[in-house]
């Protein structure tokens, strides 16, 4: 589990030095690339194809919706607001998906919202309120970033929501493989409609940023993944969702050190808010289990990584 928090909190610098040669799009297919070969490396190719292949047509769908926002929407959006904004500030902005799951959980699972779910809701709130406002050094001003990052976050949770409520008989590993299926053939669709190309991408892609390219791909995707399915096989989910969430100060000191980023007090004040607010929520178990395993594959970070 320490590693995948460590290997988890490298994807938004890595992510952030890498979008400035590769467009979003081709981020996205290497991305979902990379997490379909970890799945099948991970739990054995030929036992999860045929698995896949015994899904409902029901099913199939509801994955496809799932794929949609969560596999092409979501890391599209990531990527795109990483331009406008910081490592930083996407680490923390990210964990707001949580407020969006809760109200998710209520509105379509019918989960009742508690008094301890309202107080985290709004502690996380407040957090990225401060960040935004730099502790009050400024107006209410969020960064175009900032909002595309949010608006991820929300993609991500309609995703998580989605496999809640209609595919919780699914193994996470096959929800994450049809997740970065969609993302591939989104990518193969989405191609012929903006101008830049992977191939584009590849000739023009500066050899001083393999290093970047190879930590993302082996530490952010790959160590990432495979210490997460390691630690879900030894540790209580419980133990793992509440975990999880203390990437971001990783994340924080990772940006600084390798982006080098400032880390203002008000970074560290709503950014202990925003976390507060997350671990409060994964405590009260306001998820069900295999809803924070797939929350917690994104990067991002989630999914979650990454984000």
């Amino acid at each position: 589990m320490t590693i995948n928090i460590l290997a988890g909190a490298t994807f938004n610098g890595f992510a952030k030095v890498l979008g400035g040669a590769l467009s979003p799009l081709s981020l996205v297919l290497v991305s979902e690339l990379l997490t379909s070969f970890f799945v099948l490396f991970s739990f054995g190719a030929l036992p999860t194809l045929r698995r896949l292949s015994h899904l409902t047509k029901h099913q199939l769908r509801w994955a496809l919706v799932m794929g949609t926002f969560s596999g092409i929407a979501a890391p599209m959006l990531w990527f795109w607001g990483l331009h406008f904004t910081t490592a930083i500030n996407a680490s923390f902005f990210g964990k707001a998906d949580v407020v969006f799951l809760m109200f998710f959980a209520h509105i379509l699972l019918g989960e009742k919202i508690r008094r301890i779910h309202v107080l985290a809701a709004g502690t996380v709130l407040l957090g990225v309120a401060m960040i935004s406002l730099r502790g009050g050094q400024a107006g209410f001003s969020l960064q175009a970033g900032d909002i595309i990052i949010l608006c991820a976050t929300f993609c991500y949770a309609v995703g998580n929501i989605t496999f809640r409520k209609f595919l919780h008989g699914i193994e996470p590993h096959i929800a994450l493989l049809c997740r970065s299926l969609t993302g591939i053939a989104g990518f193969f669709l989405l191609s012929p409609l903006v101008s830049h190309t992977l191939m584009t991408d590849i000739q023009r892609f500066p050899m001083a940023l393999v290093p970047a390219l190879i930590g993302f791909s082996f530490v952010s995707r790959f160590l990432n993944s495979v210490s997460f399915y390691e630690a879900i096989d030894d540790l209580p989910v419980s133990t793992v969702s509440v975990l999880g969430p203390l990437d971001v100060i990783v994340a924080a000191g990772f940006a600084t050190w390798y982006l080098g980023e400032s880390l203002a007090w008000y970074h560290i004040s709503g950014g202990s808010l925003i976390l507060l607010g997350s671990l409060l929520l994964e405590f009260v178990n306001t998820f069900h289990p295999e809803t924070a395993l797939v929350h917690q594959e994104r990067t991002p970070h989630i999914i979650t990584h990454k984000p």
